[in-house]
């Protein structure tokens, strides 16, 4: 009896190490697989991946300022954006390459900001080696809009298949059986081509606060507080955009060719062009260069017949003189020559005369400043294409 005894607690005994042992072993499993998972935002088997060859997500891209590749697509253009419209899916997850940054330091990495559903705008700057970034979470059926908030204008833009400091994004990470639905964007297209102030360079700054340092220029920088955008957006016109620090009538600003040059190529080796012509072709372009150099005369007939002839018929061609007056005379003597040259109807040249606005470093507007701009810009232009 004593022997059974022992003999059944012995198997109780055994049966109870055996489970813990068992139970203990599974959790190590667990733990393992826990660490060694790739970290992402849904779980493997909830994922679906849109690529950049997806016709709806490439249709919600801004027109004219971005680089297409097999593999990505990619900017190194202030303002440049995507409207996109997700349906089928709660979570919205945007899949980026940083490996190809080249810049000084973390600190000069571009910066994106987006807006769900047309609510608060957030703020993100890309770090080394990030891959992965939460656009929307739990949120049914969004629509997102995403642009480049802040670029430095110190590395070049220009040379190569993509530029040094370009954002590359290579699709988005979304819940199974979601898609991306064509959104309506408006049909008409505005076309900004300028410089540091008109791609919004300092914007977020507050008034005498100074120049940002070289290392802190992308984060100083609000593309959308540019008052070109702003114009766009009253008269209903989908803003794209062609302007970057530095930049003038004969080139510079991120290595950036003559405006001659630089309406044909987006890159040294990629072409803006199909079939000879910008496509789409802009309904409006606004050009305010001259801040950084007095232009030769040459240099602005030239590109103004460029844009003419990459352009349709019906295009409006506005020039204005540098919100600070710089190259008045000179910018003026041309467009009036180049008007009699060319007989051009649809072209015209834009003075906001002095005028008093808030700056960072008494240069740069910031966003009070470009709503100043705006302000007094708006009946001018409200001549041109008529009340709105």
């Amino acid at each position: 009896m004593r022997l059974c005894k022992y003999l059944v607690g012995s198997c109780v005994l055994c049966n109870y190490l055996t489970l813990t042992l068992y139970t203990m072993m599974r959790l190590t499993k667990l733990l393992l697989l826990a660490t060694f998972l790739p970290l992402s935002p849904l779980c493997a088997e909830d994922n679906q991946v849109i690529t950049v060859s997806d016709p709806n997500l490439l249709a919600g891209l801004s027109p004219l300022n971005w680089i297409h590749t097999k593999d990505g697509i990619h900017s190194s253009i202030g303002g440049a954006s995507m409207n996109l419209h997700f349906k089928g899916t709660k979570n919205v997850t945007l899949r980026v390459d940083t490996s190809a940054i080249r810049v000084a330091k973390p600190s000069r990495f571009p910066l994106i900001a987006w807006s769900v559903n047309g609510g608060p705008i957030v703020t993100h700057q890309l770090a080394v080696d990030e891959k992965l970034i939460s656009i929307a979470k739990n949120t049914q059926d969004p629509t997102i809009e995403i642009y480049i908030k802040g670029i430095s204008p110190f590395e070049n833009r220009f040379q190569g298949d993509v530029p040094v400091n370009a954002i590359t994004i290579l699709g988005f990470t979304i819940d199974s059986g979601g898609s991306i639905a064509t959104n309506k964007e408006q049909k008409k297209l505005w076309w900004n081509i300028g410089d540091s102030i008109l791609s919004g360079d300092a914007a977020v700054y507050a008034k005498d606060q100074g120049r940002p340092p070289d290392d802190l220029w992308a984060a100083s920088n609000d593309a959308r507080a540019s008052y070109g955008y702003l114009l766009a957006k009253h008269f209903g016109y989908r803003e794209s955009r062609l302007a970057f620090g530095g930049y003038a009538w004969t080139g510079g600003g991120g290595g950036n060719p003559n405006l001659t040059n630089l309406i044909d190529q987006l890159t040294s080796t990629t072409s803006r062009l199909l079939d000879g012509k910008l496509q789409p072709s802009p309904d409006v372009v606004l050009i305010n260069l001259g801040e950084n150099a007095r232009p030769p005369a040459e240099q602005v007939i030239t590109a103004m017949e460029k844009i003419r002839l990459r352009c349709q018929s019906t295009t409006k061609i506005i020039v204005m003189i540098p919100v600070s007056g710089r190259a008045r005379t000179e910018i003026t003597a041309a467009v009036m020559s180049y008007q009699e040259k060319s007989k051009d109807q649809l072209s015209y040249l834009v003075d906001l005369g002095k005028i008093d606005f808030e700056t960072a470093d008494g240069q740069h507007p910031t966003a009070a400043g470009h709503q100043t701009i705006y302000n007094i810009a708006l009946a001018h232009l409200q001549k041109i294409l008529g009340q709105k």
